[in-house]
């Protein structure tokens, strides 16, 4: 069976995230929401997002690991742009 989806239903920090053009943007998001905002379906449609695998465990490890794949995803963006 098929589902839609409203918009309402559908987390506004992970549609904030999908927005966002760069990963330096993506970065100051996962940053700037508290870590009780976060649970295991957003972490993971944040890292499928950015075709990337948090491993399972805590929520707090889970989004510093998201944390690091967006850094470093970041840092080569910004190399990308300086060539």
């Amino acid at each position: 069976m098929e589902r839609n989806y409203d918009e309402e239903e559908i987390n506004p920090i992970l549609l904030d995230f999908l927005d966002t053009d760069s990963f330096e943007e993506k970065y100051k998001i996962l940053v700037a929401t508290p870590i009780m905002d976060f649970d295991n379906l957003l972490i993971d449609n944040m890292a499928s997002s950015i075709d990337v695998v948090v491993e399972d465990g805590d929520i707090e490890s889970r989004v510093q690991d998201l944390k690091n794949c967006v850094r470093t995803r970041s840092k080569y963006e910004t190399l990308r742009f300086r060539r």
